[in-house]
């Protein structure tokens, strides 16, 4: 009998310690809306890879292009974490709670933000993660630079668009669809809408502002 109850309570300590590691495992990609200003704001992604030698913590922030950026200095301590990132000025100091993590990022000011870990579906979303550049055809003359910014955040699309040549970023884009043919967004900030299709590795579409404007949306080649 007491061989019995001592294996029981080795099988009931083992599961406890199971169950203890794994809500300790803090890995995965975190991903929350930084609000700069009101109805503005950048996804800010925090990557945490978990090794044998403990975790890796990278930075992402789709929206402007940046991922993986690695952090300098990170701490893990209890559900705390903290990391610094000295080539952006920016530190993060927050706290998990299952799958959240609340706390503050500074750069200049201090941002509140609310992080959730990807799930299943969000994660295969991030495969139309990316930036997209096209030139407006304004007139048979003129053309005007835009970038469609396609983040992801938990089991949602967020979507942006800027005009580097009007010093115009970060604008709202409300709706936004994607299949592997089709591409439409809307932005009711502009009072504009495109919709392209999917034709050699490229979307070819209409943007419509008052006038419909032949737009073609690409992936910029990254620098060797």
């Amino acid at each position: 009998m007491k061989l019995i109850k001592a294996i029981l309570l080795s099988l009931l300590l083992s599961i406890f310690a199971s169950a203890t590691q794994a809500s300790d495992d803090y890995s995965g990609q975190w991903r929350g809306l930084l609000e700069f200003a009101p109805n503005a704001g950048i996804v800010l992604g925090v990557q945490i890879n978990k090794t044998h030698d403990g975790y890796i913590v990278l930075l992402d922030s789709p929206n402007q292009g940046m991922q993986d950026k690695p952090v300098d200095e990170f701490s893990i301590t209890g559900n705390t974490l903290e990391f610094k990132v000295k080539e952006l000025n920016a530190s993060f100091k927050g706290s998990f709670d299952g799958d959240l993590l609340s706390g503050t990022f500074s750069q200049q000011r201090k941002f509140p933000i609310e992080l959730k870990r990807l799930d299943a579906k969000s994660l295969v979303m991030l495969d139309n993660e990316t930036r997209w550049f096209g030139d407006l055809q304004i007139s048979k003359s003129a053309t005007l630079p835009l970038v469609l910014a396609v983040a992801v955040l938990n089991n949602q699309y967020h979507v942006t668009l800027d005009s580097p040549q009007q010093q115009s970023f970060g604008i709202p884009v409300d709706k936004f669809s994607i299949t592997n043919d089709d591409l439409s967004f809307t932005s009711s900030m502009l009072n504009a809408n495109y919709q392209a299709d999917w034709q050699d590795g490229e979307w070819v579409g209409t943007f419509i502002q008052g006038a419909a404007m032949p737009l073609t949306l690409k992936k910029k080649a990254l620098p060797q």
